[in-house]
């Protein structure tokens, strides 16, 4: 279907490692890839996926210093004055678009794209989004999102839009033969609702079961004191020859080849999108019941998502999926993904969207 050439430009603060960064640098170049005019602002630093962004895609980066700085409030307006699409991520970049719009009178629609990923323990409505959220065009990547914003904010229906989120499948080499140790993985970010003392307690039940398990958790440290928690409870357990810390990768598919199974043991979820990229690479996973990734695949997979976080009962479905036949398990995690998760899917609802909030 032939779309319109809108202009886009997308706002953040950075391009850190995580799920709403993954998400913009795969729009950008997804938009770019089709054709439109495709802009990324940054306004204080570019982060490390900025490397990510086609070379075809502007990247501006505003290098801010102080928050309430006109100056650099008048170059964003700038910039955004530029586009037909202006598609804002996260709360605070918001609030700073919102003000600089107000104050330099851009005359716009803001498309806000929300990827609060902790809306299943948090519904609470702040000040600023009862003050803002009206005024905007809402994108939300959870049903339960959208419902939130409908319900908690009273947003009319006809301003929410879902739009659930996913990846490029990339082209990894696979490993030809998997032979214990088994190795299992855990991609997350170090913060409290992500649940990793969990995994931990579930990795020495594995070993005090049988030897021969290891675990690498890949992700930034958000949290301090709950990563110093973390590392305490490993010694506490005599793992530190068991599990392994990576705080560096920025691009896990060409990896996971090389994993028996991926554990997820996160609380509350909006995604999540690391789970998109073991189904995009056929790697058997094992997680929590949160998310709206699982909402979609649950019904072909009820076996890789656990309702409670009964150690027993982890441990029992462990052994049942690590028992299964590798091949034919990563051909129906790869279908799944061509089924439901097709950037092109991705890029007509966002169009979609863009066309119906432009004419309001």
């Amino acid at each position: 279907m032939q779309q319109p050439v809108y202009s886009i430009v997308q706002v953040t603060d950075q391009l850190n490692i995580g799920g709403a960064e993954q998400m913009i640098v795969m729009l950008a170049n997804l938009l770019q890839a089709h054709g439109h005019p495709t802009t990324v602002l940054t306004t204080v630093t570019p982060g490390p996926l900025a490397v990510k962004l086609h070379s075809s895609v502007q990247h501006i980066n505003l290098g801010r210093r102080w928050k309430w700085n006109p100056l650099t409030m008048y170059r964003l307006i700038k910039v955004l004055r530029q586009h037909d699409v202006v598609h804002v991520h996260s709360s605070y970049n918001l609030r700073y678009v919102y003000l600089a719009s107000r104050l330099f009178f851009l005359r716009k629609p803001i498309f806000y794209h929300e990827h609060y990923g902790d809306i299943h323990i948090n519904t609470t409505v702040a000040w600023h989004q009862q003050w803002i959220y009206p005024n905007v065009i809402f994108i939300a990547v959870s049903r339960q999102l959208a419902g939130w914003a409908i319900q908690k904010i009273k947003l009319s229906p006809k301003r929410v839009f879902l739009l659930q989120n996913t990846i490029v499948k990339q082209i990894a080499q696979h490993a030809n033969t998997l032979l214990p140790p088994y190795q299992l993985l855990l991609v997350s970010n170090i913060r409290r609702t992500k649940n990793i003392e969990f995994a931990i307690e579930l990795m020495k039940a594995l070993n005090d079961s049988r030897q021969g398990f290891h675990l690498t958790i890949i992700g930034q440290v958000n949290d301090e004191v709950y990563y110093g928690e973390l590392l305490k409870l490993i010694d506490h357990y005599l793992l530190g020859g068991y599990i392994h810390f990576d705080h560096h990768c920025s691009n896990i598919q060409p990896l996971l080849s090389s994993y028996h199974l991926a554990l997820h043991t996160s609380k509350s979820e909006t995604g999540p999108l690391v789970l998109l990229e073991y189904i995009a690479q056929g790697l058997p996973f094992l997680m929590y019941n949160t998310g709206e990734v699982v909402q979609q695949i649950q019904q072909h997979v009820p076996d890789f998502i656990m309702q409670n976080f009964d150690i027993t009962a982890w441990l029992q479905t462990i052994g049942s999926i690590l028992r299964l036949p590798r091949e034919q398990t990563a051909n129906c995690l790869i279908e799944l993904y061509e089924q439901y998760f097709s950037p092109e899917a991705y890029y007509q609802q966002c169009m979609a969207i863009y066309k119906e909030g432009l004419k309001r």
